[in-house]
């Protein structure tokens, strides 16, 4: 199977099953998003170039040190979910290791770690401020020797890289044999991408270029040396399913409205969830975004209509109602967000013995 990263716009193949058969889903601010017909995957076609993300990442994608700080308890439960699979501990990689601070919570528990991060700011303060062994460089780029991990943490980073095969490849390589993988990314089949479709949070290009599923994940895993040990979804930094309801009513409702009130000459208004994804009170992805390039549409978006600016305060003022709606009702929803509908795909993995991997 051919891993090269998708460059062209004519029938673009599928990077998990390298079918053809593949078709436009909708273009996200200038950005193709295409669905994959035979396995489900989701990704963006073409590839940006190297140069568009660095110009992207150096302007408009920062990293939060305040939220990433005041996030320790959920760091620590994070590690502490690894070790069901790895009791012993050992050494520990974390791809994509930001601040540092999953790394040193880490290092409490008995690990001895290390890191890889692009961000020059994020990986300085790991080294100097925490003492970790951070590389501020791409993986294929670290002085890693070959076989010497344990495990292999890797969280909301894989959605972002031009070539997920090649690093999980990579990671395989790193791994002891029999060692571990965990990770983490945007699940597009939760219940909230399904309401939102292209306005769901997560549908982010350039930032986010694929879109995996608990069935299409797995699959590339499978075909890069891993067995597959746990699958499951999670609610994570994603909003609650009340509100996500809510965000489709005022979608299914604008499009109505539309369709019985057509105006060619004018652009259509935005479904709702484009901007409620982003209005006070609501959860957003991990990293902070600047509004993206735009390579096919205009950089000035229209301003909302005034019904749009209204329902989009309807939604910012039912934010706390719903979320206490959702506390009130965990005890019904969380089985569900663990079964599908989270917005947070969690994957375990371990390294084949054999380190058999698909061509």
């Amino acid at each position: 199977m051919d891993s090269t990263p998708v460059t062209g716009t004519t029938s673009p193949s599928c990077l998990v099953c390298g079918s053809a058969k593949s078709s436009l889903r909708f273009v996200q601010r200038g950005y193709p998003v295409y669905r994959c017909a035979d396995c489900g995957l989701e990704f963006v076609s073409p590839i940006p170039g190297p140069a568009e993300l660095a110009e992207y990442y150096d302007r408009g994608y920062s990293v939060p040190l305040e939220r990433y700080a005041a996030a320790g308890a959920r760091n620590a439960a994070r590690i502490a979910d690894v070790e069901r699979w790895c009791p012993e501990r050992g050494r520990l990689l974390e791809i994509g290791a930001s601040y540092g601070h999953s790394l040193a919570a880490a290092r409490e528990r008995g690990w001895e770690v290390a890191g890889v991060e692009l961000s020059p700011t994020a990986s300085a303060h790991a080294r100097e401020q925490l003492g970790l062994s951070v590389f501020n460089c791409e993986l294929q780029e670290a002085p890693l020797p070959t076989g010497s991990f344990d495990a292999v943490i890797m969280w909301h980073v894989l959605e972002h890289v031009r070539d997920p095969r090649d690093q999980v490849r990579r990671i395989s390589e790193l791994l002891k044999p029999g060692g571990f993988f965990g990770l983490r990314v945007p699940n597009v089949t939760s219940f909230g991408a399904r309401v939102a479709g292209q306005w769901w949070p997560w549908m982010c290009p350039p930032a986010h270029l694929w879109f995996f599923s608990a069935t299409t994940l797995p699959r590339l895993l499978d075909a890069c040396g891993f067995e597959i040990l746990e699958v499951r979804t999670l609610r994570g930094d994603g909003n609650n399913v009340y509100q996500y309801a809510l965000m489709a009513a005022g979608n299914w409702l604008n499009e109505l409205r539309l369709s019985l009130r057509p105006r060619p000459n004018r652009p259509a208004d935005a479904p709702a969830a484009a901007a409620a994804s982003t209005s006070p009170g609501t959860a957003a992805p991990a990293m902070t975004q600047a509004a993206a390039p735009s390579r096919r549409l205009p950089e000035a978006a229209p301003r909302p209509s005034g019904l749009l600016e209204k329902w989009l305060h309807l939604l910012e003022r039912a934010q706390p109602v719903t979320n206490a709606l959702a506390r009130g009702t965990s005890s019904l929803i969380e089985p569900l967000e663990r079964r599908g509908w989270g917005d947070e795909l969690l994957v375990y993995a371990r390294k084949k013995s054999s380190g058999r991997v698909a061509a």
